[in-house]
Order: structure tokens, then C-alpha cells, then sequence
């Protein structure tokens, strides 16, 4: 299977970029948080275009892994598919070891994203570690430390001011902790999120 792999340099590629998101998971990423909105992408565009990637066949987007430096020390990576037809001939993969290497680039040597069930495999083979993330913005942070009674509490944090978050460090994923927050206390959201240092090779 030929295609090639790019990064967005330009407003008709973040548009096809964006589409192609929009296809794979049904809804704008901007609906999940301003983050992802297209002004922000043509922000970053302009100051670090290299990590926003592509895979395209036919000139058609068939892929996408997008990163963002969200601080001069970490790249937060997102959205990241692969169009269902053309799964399990490496792409994904190919996707993330250059936005690795295009990360050491800019002097960064951590990764962070968050998963969904059926990429944590993936990812850990990639040499991700998983945490647990638990975020609400009904409840506070010492409501969701309450329900965790075996696991390390890795770090908790506000986000944009308004998201309690709690972070645990589980050694694999354990669905039915997952379950009982959500159901425990509603508006609760639990996702593993990973992440991994990278390091130049010699």
C-alpha cells in the first residue's frame, strides 16, 4: 500500500486534517475543548506545523497524529486515527516514532495523551506508561480521592480552573474502579491517559 506521510503546512491541508477527524470520531475536537479548535491548530502552525502529521493515499488523509508543545517541556498528542480500511499496516505507528523524533527536534523529551480503550495496547507497546486520569467538574478533589483505596496518587491539578483532576498510578488498567466512579458519582469521567520519555539515539 503506497502513501506518505507530511506534516500541515497550509490551511486546505489542517481543513483535510480536521475532516478527517471529524469522520473518524463524529464530532469536532473543539467540542471537547477549545484546545483543539482550528484557530488554535493555525496557531500552532505556524510555530510547530512539523508535529501536526499526516498520512495520505491517493490524496486522501488516511491517518492523522497531531501534537501540541503545551509547555516547553512536554508535547500533549492528539487527535491521533487511522482510517478503519487501512489499520494494521503500520501507520499508526510510523505516525508517533516521527512525532517522537520531530519532538527531540524542538527539545522536548516527553509525550502525553490520552487513549481510548481499544488504542492502550498500543500504546504501551510504544513504550507508554499508563495513569489513570479521574476529572470532574461536580465534584472536588477529595471526593475523587475517596473512592481509590489501593493505588498511589500520582499528582491532582485544576485544569483551565474549572476540571478536578486526580491521577493514579495503575500498573494496567482496572476497569471496574473506572465503573464505579462513573457510577458513583455522576458527570465523572475516567480515561487512561500515557505518556514516555524519549531519548536522542546514539
Amino acid at each position: 500500500m503506497d502513501y506518505t506521510i507530511k506534516h500541515v503546512t497550509t490551511e486546505q491541508e489542517l481543513d483535510a486534517a480536521l475532516a478527517f477527524d471529524k469522520k473518524v470520531f463524529g464530532l469536532p475536537s473543539e467540542r471537547h475543548s477549545p484546545a483543539y479548535s482550528r484557530e488554535k491548530w493555525l496557531e500552532r502552525m505556524k510555530t510547530h506545523g512539523d508535529l501536526m502529521l499526516y498520512a495520505e493515499s491517493d490524496g486522501e488523509v488516511i491517518g492523522i497524529v497531531f501534537g501540541r508543545i503545551e509547555n516547553s517541556n512536554s508535547i500533549t498528542v492528539g487527535p491521533v486515527a487511522v482510517d478503519e480500511r487501512f489499520r494494521k499496516h503500520g501507520i499508526a505507528r510510523e505516525l508517533m516514532l516521527l512525532l517522537e523524533k520531530r519532538a527531540l527536534g524542538h527539545g522536548i523529551h516527553h509525550l502525553g495523551l490520552g487513549a481510548v480503550e481499544s488504542a492502550e495496547g498500543f500504546y504501551q507497546k510504544l513504550g507508554y506508561t499508563g495513569t489513570l486520569l479521574i476529572q470532574s467538574e461536580k465534584h472536588g478533589i477529595d471526593e475523587l480521592l475517596s473512592l481509590n483505596e489501593k493505588y498511589p496518587v500520582k499528582s491532582t491539578s485544576v485544569y483551565e480552573g474549572t476540571v478536578n483532576q486526580v491521577f493514579l498510578d495503575l500498573p494496567s488498567p482496572d476497569r471496574a474502579l473506572q465503573r464505579r466512579y462513573e457510577n458513583t458519582l455522576p458527570g465523572c469521567h475516567t480515561q487512561m491517559v500515557f505518556g514516555k520519555i524519549i531519548q536522542a539515539e546514539d
